[in-house]
Parts: structure tokens; sequence; C-alpha cells
């Protein structure tokens, strides 16, 4: 990790430096169009021979009580029966409003993530299947379309690997995305009383989940080291990566210079068949987190999940938190470490910094918020005193992260320059915290800094309210509505917000989500600044000025014809064109607003 101090006066330019592409980076991958350090001590067997932060001096709040913040879910309704009537944020099949098209098109979604792109590795995957392979691509389309079921080769007479080319590989945001919808749909149906064989498709989804979240931090061999993601040995496109073994023969961690993700051989003994790569970022652990605690809340209380995965989900979120509080040569917490004993790369959560170096005098609220969700994800799954200690009392009481989130959000807004990777990392850590801390100021000043910091920043242009982002949406009408995972709402969701939201999902485009290149503006109508889109929408266009020189216009470009993207919350919106031909695109952008929406009380 590079650990460059400089003045208030260098904030311009570390500013530009995360605009021009220098931060957390984008899943690699054809189909997609989503957007060096020093040896640290830490021994890589795992020993946490490293300090720890103290707990704080202050006082716990009046009426501080983690364990009151514990369970709450709805009782599970017996399968088949009619369940319990809640007020969800988006209407279920027994609530006014309720949409049975956009339903029906969920599950879809659901049918062709779980049967295709979560076919290998259990979790999310972008897949490749070329435009020339028509009669695959008709029987997929047959399958998610004309077909009710879940096993694809059932249908078709194809096993997924004979209609595939390429597997891409799993990535912490991506699968944590897949996961909490995976654990936000099953609870949904659980509380419906749903039909019993639809519900036990839905838990096997949830175990399988549980799996996959041991082995995204076994598999790198050291206690509370979470990789950025893997790959399997036996699929197509795992030949594209090389390892490198994580030190020399002289035990000098290796590469040299530390950088945003090297392919590493199981660490563990215990993953024979996986490839792993290290240097999780801030918006890979983000979404690891955004997994943890939902599917936490889901089963917690839930007699049907094995006790022993509880317990395993518990202990290696503990094992996470210990090593975010460990602190590092620069006296600072907060830091995501790796396994060959060194900070990851984009691994710094701290308030004091700014992307990857500490600024004195500088307190950043996109830190404070992206450390508030991320450690009180953790926290709330790991169900830890000394954890909330930390948490609480420290970060919280001591340190003011709350407040900071709300006043000092420097750095997330740059205009047309804006990387919209720092929005998604800021609204999903703002989903987190304020469904999961048990701190009503701190959830407050979240609240407070989602709407006036992040969703519609007064007097700016530009701003996530006008969008068509669904994520955005959802999160602010959720933390206008105030519920959390343990209460019903206390207030009311923002209905324009919720309306903005549900027409995105509506023009998302339907499954099977099979990409395409997008052009909506020519060469002449660059020239002009006048496009007419593809459907007809008049765009303004600004040229090659959006981040990394990217098309862009003064509206937002609508969904129905926006460029496919694999994570469309992390794309830009007012980008006109791209894309690729390639992929079939996994729709966990969708997913996951969809059944947080449908979990989420009013």
């Amino acid at each position: 990790m590079h650990r460059a101090r400089f003045s208030a006066a260098g904030l311009l330019g570390a500013l530009l430096l995360m605009a021009s592409g220098c931060s957390d980076d984008t899943q690699a991958d054809p189909a997609s169009t989503a957007d060096a350090g020093s040896d640290t001590g830490i021994d890589a067997s795992g020993d946490a021979g490293i300090d720890v932060t103290p707990d704080a001096a202050s006082d716990a709040p009046d009426g501080y009580s983690a364990a009151a913040c514990r369970g709450g879910s709805p009782p599970p309704a017996a399968c088949g029966s009619p369940g319990t009537a809640r007020a969800t944020l988006i209407p279920g099949p027994n609530a006014a409003g309720f949409d049975s098209a956009l339903a029906i098109k969920a599950r879809r979604f659901d049918r062709q993530f779980h049967a295709l792109n979560a076919h290998a590795a259990g979790v999310n995957a972008d897949i490749v299947i070329a435009p020339n392979l028509t009669d695959e691509r008709e029987s997929i389309r047959q399958f998610v379309q004309d077909t009710d079921g879940w096993d694809y080769a059932a249908t078709s007479g194809k096993t997924p690997a004979e209609s595939i080319s390429w597997w891409g590989k799993v990535a912490g945001l991506y699968a944590g995305n897949g996961i909490a919808a995976d654990a936000y749909r099953y609870a949904t149906l659980r509380t419906d009383g749903s039909d019993c064989a639809e519900l036990d498709v839905a838990r096997a989804h949830v175990i399988a989940n549980l799996d996959a979240l041991h082995l995204a931090t076994r598999v790198t061999g050291v206690p509370g080291v979470i990789a950025r993601g893997w790959h399997l040995k036996d699929v197509p496109g795992s030949d594209s990566y090389e390892t490198v073994p994580l030190k020399n023969s002289a035990g000098d961690p290796l590469p040299e210079e530390k950088n945003n993700g090297t392919w590493r051989d199981d660490n563990s003994g215990e993953y024979p068949n996986v490839i792993w790569e290290d240097s999780c970022s801030r918006d890979m652990i983000v979404g690891w987190a955004l997994g943890y605690a939902a599917t936490w809340e889901v089963i917690r209380d839930d007699d049907a999940i094995d006790s022993a995965l509880k317990s395993r989900l518990q202990a290696d979120a503990s094992a996470i938190l210990t090593s975010l509080r460990r602190v590092g040569p620069d006296g600072h917490d907060l830091l995501i470490w790796d396994a060959d004993g060194r900070p990851t790369y984009h691994g710094l959560l701290h308030e004091d910094g700014l992307d990857r170096v500490y600024v004195p005098g500088f307190q950043s609220g996109f830190q404070a918020l992206m450390a508030l969700g991320i450690v009180g994800g953790f926290a709330y799954v790991a169900e830890d005193p000394d954890h909330d200690s930390y948490l609480y009392d420290q970060l919280i009481e001591a340190r003011r992260l709350h407040e900071l989130s709300r006043d000092k959000m420097i750095g997330l807004d740059l205009g047309v320059k804006s990387n919209y990777s720092g929005y998604n990392m800021v609204f999903t850590a703002a989903w987190i915290a304020s469904r999961y801390l048990c701190h009503e100021a701190a959830r407050a000043a979240v609240v407070e800094a989602t709407e006036s910091a992040a969703y519609a920043r007064p007097g700016k242009d530009r701003q996530p309210v006008e969008q068509g982002q669904s994520l955005y949406d959802i999160v602010y009408a959720a933390t206008q509505a105030g519920s959390t995972a343990w209460a019903a709402a206390t207030g009311k969701p923002d209905a324009d917000a919720l309306a903005r939201g549900l027409n995105t999902l509506d023009e998302f485009p339907d499954p099977p989500f099979f990409s395409q290149t997008i052009e909506n503006c020519d060469d002449a109508e660059v020239q002009s600044t006048d496009c007419t889109a593809v459907d007809g929408t008049k765009l303004t266009l600004l040229g090659y000025e959006g981040r990394g020189d990217t098309l862009v216009s003064l509206e937002p470009v609508p969904m129905r014809i926006r460029p496919h993207s694999n994570y469309y919350w992390r794309s830009n919106p007012y980008q006109v064109n791209g894309g690729s031909d390639n992929g079939l695109l996994p729709a966990v952008d969708f997913r996951f607003v969809y059944w947080a929406g449908r979990w989420a009380t009013r």
C-alpha cells in the first residue's frame, strides 16, 4: 500500500486520482460494460501478532444493547399456507400494487441465474455464449421463457457446460449481492407461505451460499483474510489466469509491488480445484459484508438451517473483524489485510484516508460510511461483545463515523467525471448500516447522509435522484422508511423514489439477458451534440467527457436503451453507447433490488 501523506492542499490531486480510475476496479469480463505496498510484518500463517485497537473510553449510549437488535424476523408460515400479510417496499402477491409481470420477470432471472450463471461455482459469474451458437442460445431462451423449472439439462437435453463457452470469475461485490438476493428471496417465500417445493429450492440456494462464503475466506489459508474472488480449475475460463506464490524462497511477498489482484493456488489444502484472487478491495468486501449480513438475518432463527453452518458463519465474520481491527505500521486500523502479509491494494477503510493514502487533518465521509457498513455488517453476524464494543463505543461514540458520513461526503460527486463504483459502494454501505446498526443516532445520521450527501445534494445537478438507478432509489426509500432487520418500518418510504426504482426494473432487459452492443448516437450526432436514440429519445451529448473518456449525455439514458452491463448500479447512467454481443449477464443488480424490496417493510 502506498502510504504517502499530504496536506489538504493536495486533495484536488487525490480526487482527480479517484476520478481517473485509480480507485476500486470493475470485474474484468469481455461481456461487461460496467465500469505499492510494503511488508506490514503480519505473519501469513495467520498469527495475529499485531495490535488491535483498544476499547474506547466513552460509555455506551443510554439504552444501547446489541442483543436487543437480534432476530425480529416474522415467524415462518407453513409452506403452502396463505402466509403472513406484510407491507413491503415492493408489494407481494397479497398486497395492493402487486406487479405480477415484474414477479414473473424476477423468477425468470432467478432461474437463469442458478441454472446457468451460478451453475459452476454456486454463486455469481458472468458467462459467454458466442453469438454464432444459435442453437444453444435458443435452448436457453426456451428454458428461461417457456418452462418453469430449475434444471436446465432436464428441460433442454443439454448440460450447462455444453451450452456455455466461458465462465468468468467469482468476485465479492457481485457474489455478495447475489447471495443477499437469495437470502431475501428465501425469507420472503418462507414468510409468504409459498409452495413447499419452491421453498426447498430457495433454502438449498442459501445453504450453498453458506459454503461459498466460507470458501471465500478459508481458501486464503489465513484466518480473517477474504479473497477478492475465485475461479474453478475445471471450467472454461480458468486458464486465463496464472497463479503466483504468496512468497519467494527468501520469504518475501510476491509480487514485489502490491497490485490490485494476483491469482493464487489454494492456500488451505482444502480446495484443490480452486484458484483465488487476492487484494480484496473496498467494493469487493462491502459485497461480501452484504452477503454475510443478509444471510444471517434470515437464517439466525431458522431451525431448518444446520446450527453448525450458523456457527461457522459467525466464526468467519468474527475472524474478518479481528483482521480489520489490526493496527498497521501507520497507526491506523480499518485495513483489509492479505494472505501475503500486506494490506490489499485498495484496502484502506480508515476515515483519515482518501482512496489509497492517508491525509493529515482530513476525514472522509465516504470512508466512514464504508467502514460503518462493512464493520456493522460483520458485527451483526458475529454477535461478539468485544466486536460490538469496537463498533459502537469506538467507531461510533468516540470517532463519530456516522456524523462524518453525513457531514463530509467529499469526493463522491465529481459531476460529469463521477465514478459510479463509488456511488454503488455508498448506497450498498448505507443499506447495510441503516438495516443492521443497533444505534439509533448512527442510523439517523446514515439516513441523512443517504439523502443529502448522496441521493440528492441540494442545489447540485446530475444527482442519483434523476438517474434511474434502482439500487439508489430503493436504498433511499428504505432509509426513509426506517426498516431494520429486527423491527418494522417506523416511517414512510419516498413514494416517488419507489416509483422511479420500479420503473427502471420494468425497463430492465428481459431474461435471458444476452448482452448486446447498443449504439444510440452515431458520429454525426456526436459532432452535432444532438442525438435521437434508438427508441426516439432525444439526448443532448456532452462529448467524451465522462470518466474514462466515455461519451455521455446531459440527460440520464433510460434503462430500456442503456448500454448493457453486468452490474448497472456501478455503471454510468449517462453513457450512451457501449456493450458487447457475447455474454449471458447474471442480473444480480436486478435480483438484489427486487428481493430486498420484497423483503423490507415499509
